[in-house]
């Protein structure tokens, strides 16, 4: 019995002895059964020799539980990820190694190929570009990696000359022979490519890399087939590298295989299910079948993960651009741009993002390094891009020829012959336009694109009628479409019948509530019938329903603006605006500008700072930085922005423009002339370089070269008259009155204007001829009466001149046109007080009263308060001057004469000694306060 019991016992030993040994090998797994770190490292180090990297990698990482300060296990583990395809975690490791003291010489090979992996192709050539290795062996896989980074940066030649090192220096180091095949693959040696893949695949038969080189091979003789074949052979070779993968699925992608790709989609799902990579492709996948929401949240997830994959950065602004979402996109296509300025897919995206949002100029500027990059090419989709920009700018000509160009390569594409039929019309051939309209109405049933462009056409003709003809068909096709009813107000408000436009914005309100574009239309219905409560109540409401609706809070601010609100009610809006949007650029830009308009120029710095910061890139970021860093002084860093601006549009003059402009107020007349010709070289006949180019010579005194520039203007713009009003200038600036008299003659017979009336006037005076002078200015009057600025230029004349009478009678004329207008009210009650009219303090107060903290206006009351006798209030208002425009030294000098006048002569003294410590040497004004300072 007992031996029975006995043996029972004992036959249950082993079931027990394999629980245990279970249990073993489960917390094996995780705390090594008792192993110590090193036994784990070492245990590791075997499975790596048998490249059972999954097993290899679980021994490390529980060595690392026990010891996270390991270096070697830190440098094995990232050997692993490495192999497994995890860039971005062999990255990490190896650094850590380094850190901890693992040989340098050692980590440099593996980390410079994970960084190489990662994208990092700069890294790489920083850190490891003439770096040199004891070693044969390492340096050979130095250079391979080094070799990669050059390709990938273009540079074949040095590529070719760093794998060729590699192999003298160890020609089993298989990778550069790798390397040379690609560079043979890149000079059109297709067969000396294969060559060396296939001597790869002889010396090193489960070598990924060769069958991943044959594959590109046979991508170059266009056939796909083989090239899946080899990938499936690179994936077979190394099931963990999902590098394979992901090449064996894009490729099938790109042959339109979705089926056979999501089917090795599923594989690779099972290798790695939560990689970055893998989540890509899935994204990715969603993306091509039009799920765009799932799309956008895998790619979302893919980013968290690896901020710097800029795949996904490119997959998400195509996402977003597809989701109308264009101001998102923006960042991740710059992102891509920043680090492949190349890359025309995101350059398209970024193209189309600011159609989209109706930035015509901007989508100009980033339209031109394709067209360069494209040369020749007559690919349909970039001529007819390039035809949609340009139409939208308003070059038709440059529009018809491109949409042409599209039209010709893909005749039956409804969309590019209505654009182009629209170009047509606009350039002048209504035949042809409404034969390429129709062609298109006819060609596309389904949708109203050619209806659109009919109506655009009509009305760009004055043919309002006809286009509310065309406004029906459309309404007709797309009847729950808001767009149709936002046309057709768009058509009744061309007509001015206001009541009308009004039912058809409502009509398209009612369709889509949030629908912005015909609200801001109802709202500047509301401003014209001066309703601004209404106009505010409807972006209100809009913003109710969707608090987080950056662009109405945007617009309900300009509003706020417009109709006077409170600049801190403005302020307070578009801070709401930039922080719900914090990854969009207009609403910081708009909040920018407030604090402009508020002299907060830093509290604006910071804000654009910011901005640049998350987008480095971003063109319209970068921009508002500049002028906001000249705003606040800071030039020097205003010329680094600008200079920056200039790397990112080469092909636009229009940052050197604003380059050279901040190289002036620098002081580097040089470097801003430079600029200037750079933009020139650009477009030669650019207007605003060509004019900043007379005025830097002007200041620099160079005359003639200034005077020279004018002339080619005026020879490039002969219908323009500013290059006549440009050589007046420079005639006036060498005391050439009659010449300058000649040429403001010619600029006013080309274009009469305010400004040349003005310029016409001041010459012929300065030459003697006072009676022809005051003949122009007076037959302007006679038909343009109430031009506020022939009026301000003759009453600021005869007050320079002192003579006060008549500058009252001309200052009076503008009252009657803006009888609120604080600057006219102000200068008015000063000759009024010079000519001892009792009306002067009516008209300060006047003015005083609009603006209560006006430093010029109270130094105005305060004078005439003084001259009639109230002089403690006119000394206060006085020195409430001084106190809000402390640097205004005109105003502490009248304070300063204000206390002499009363006897006060030691507030006078302590005036003009304040006064004295920052005058200009030699101003009139340091004479005048010396002068006042001997009285006292």
């Amino acid at each position: 019995m007992r031996s029975q019991r006995s043996g029972r016992a004992l036959r249950r030993h082993p079931s027990l002895g394999g629980a245990v040994a279970a249990a073993c090998l489960s917390v094996a797994l995780l705390a090594g059964c008792g192993d110590d770190p090193q036994a784990m490292v070492a245990s590791a180090k075997t499975y790596l020799e048998k490249k059972d990297y999954n097993a290899a990698g679980i021994q490390l990482k529980n060595a690392l539980l026990e010891d996270a300060d390991l270096a070697e296990a830190r440098y094995l583990l990232g050997k692993v990820y490495l192999e497994q395809g995890d860039a971005f975690a062999a990255v990490k490791e190896l650094k850590r190694a380094e850190e901890l003291g693992y040989s340098s010489d050692a980590v440099a090979p593996e980390l410079a190929r994970a960084l190489l992996r990662s994208g990092d192709f700069d890294g790489v050539l920083k850190s490891y570009g003439e770096r040199k290795l004891p070693e044969a062996g390492a340096q050979a896989r130095l250079l391979a990696a080094v070799g990669d980074a050059r390709m990938a940066k273009g540079d074949i030649a040095a590529a070719r000359n760093a794998y060729e090192a590699a192999l003298a220096a160890d020609a089993s180091v298989y990778p550069a022979r790798i390397g040379l095949g690609r560079t043979r693959l890149a000079g059109g040696d297709i067969v000396g490519a294969r060559a060396e893949a296939e001597t790869v695949a002889k010396q090193e038969p489960g070598a990924p890399e060769a069958h991943a080189l044959l594959a590109e091979t046979w991508l170059a003789e266009r056939r796909p087939d083989e090239a899946v074949a080899a990938l499936d052979a690179a994936v077979a070779a190394r099931p963990s590298a999902l590098s394979y993968h992901f090449r064996l699925v894009s490729l099938l992608l790109s042959m339109n295989k979705l089926d056979e790709a999501k089917e090795r989609l599923a594989a690779m799902k099972k290798a790695a299910p939560a990689h970055p990579s893998t989540r890509y492709l899935q994204a990715f996948v969603d993306f091509r079948e039009g799920r765009f929401q799932e799309a956008r949240n895998g790619v979302q997830l893919v980013l968290k993960g690896t901020p710097d994959y800029l795949p996904a950065h490119l997959l998400a602004g195509s996402v977003l651009v597809r989701l109308n979402d264009y101001i998102a996109a923006r960042p991740h296509l710059n992102k891509v741009l920043e680090r492949a300025p190349q890359q025309p897919l995101a350059r398209r995206l970024l193209v189309a993002s600011y159609l989209g949002s109706g930035e015509s100029a901007r989508a100009l500027e980033a339209l031109q390094p394709l067209l360069q990059q494209a040369q020749q090419s007559e690919d349909a989709s970039l001529m007819a891009l390039a035809g949609q920009v340009y139409l939208a700018n308003g070059d038709f000509d440059a529009a018809e020829s491109y949409l042409s160009r599209a039209v010709s390569k893909s005749p039956n594409d409804a969309t590019n012959r209505a654009r182009l039929g629209v170009a047509k019309m606009a350039g002048g051939d209504t035949d042809g336009a409404f034969a390429d309209l129709e062609a298109a109405s006819s060609l596309d049933q389904s949708t109203a694109q050619a209806d659109l462009a009919l109506v655009f056409a009509h009305m760009r003709r004055g043919e309002y009628d006809k286009a509310l003809v065309a406004q029906k068909e459309l309404e007709r096709k797309e009847p729950n479409n808001p767009q149709t009813y936002n046309l057709k107000g768009g058509v009744f408000l061309a007509k001015k019948d206001f009541a009308e436009a009004r039912q058809a914005f409502e009509k398209a309100v009612s369709i889509q509530p949030s629908y912005l574009p015909a609200i801001t239309n109802l709202v500047r219905l509301d401003l014209l019938d001066k309703k601004p409560a209404e106009a505010k109540a409807r972006y209100e409401k809009l913003i109710a329903q969707e608090p987080r609706n950056s662009d109405a809070l945007v617009a309900l601010a300009e509003v706020q603006r417009s109709t006077g609100s409170p600049a801190a009610e403005v302020l307070a809006t578009l801070e709401k605006a930039a922080a719900v949007a914090p990854a969009a650029t207009g609403p910081k830009i708009a909040l920018i500008q407030q604090h402009l308009r508020m002299q907060q120029p830093n509290k604006a710095l910071g804000i654009a700072q910011t901005a640049v910061t998350a987008n480095p890139a971003d063109v319209p970021a970068l921009e508002v930085l500049a002028h906001t860093q000249l705003a606040a002084g800071d030039r020097q860093q205003a010329i680094s922005s600008f200079t920056k601006l200039v790397s990112l549009q080469q092909q636009a003059p229009g940052p050197l423009v604003d380059l050279a402009e901040a190289q002036r107020l620098a002081g580097d007349l040089t470097g801003a002339e430079q600029s200037l010709q750079r933009a020139l070289a650009i477009q030669r006949d650019h207007v605003l370089a060509s004019q900043r180019l007379v005025t830097l010579r002007l200041q620099s005194g160079n005359q003639e070269g200034a005077l020279a520039q004018t002339k080619r203007m005026q020879q490039q713009h002969a219908d323009n008259p500013l290059g006549y009003l440009l050589e007046g200038d420079v005639r006036m600036s060498a005391n050439q009155w009659t010449e300058a008299a000649a040429a403001y003659r010619r600029a006013f017979d080309q274009g009469q204007s305010a400004e040349v009336v003005n310029k016409l006037h001041s010459a012929l005076s300065r030459a003697g001829r006072k009676a022809e002078a005051d003949k122009v200015t007076s037959a302007w009057l006679a038909t343009h009466p109430r031009d506020l600025t022939v009026l301000g230029y003759l009453g600021e004349t005869a007050l320079s001149e002192r003579r006060y009478a008549e500058a009252a009678r001309h200052f009076k004329s503008m009252l009657e046109v803006a009888p609120d207008n604080v600057l006219i009210l102000n200068n008015l009650a000063w000759v009024a007080n010079e000519i001892k009219d009792p009306a002067a303090l009516a008209y300060a107060e006047r003015a005083l009263a609009a603006e209560p903290n006006n430093p010029v206006v109270l130094d105005t009351v305060g004078n005439i308060e003084i001259n009639v006798g109230k002089q403690d209030a006119g000394i206060a208002k006085l020195a409430k001057a001084v106190s809000l425009a402390p640097d205004l030294a005109q105003l502490r000098l009248n304070l300063a004469k204000a206390y002499a006048k009363v006897g006060r002569k030691d507030e006078a003294k302590k005036e003009i000694d304040t006064l004295l410590a920052t005058a200009k040497d030699g101003s009139p004004l340091q004479a005048e306060a010396r002068e006042l300072a001997k009285t006292l």
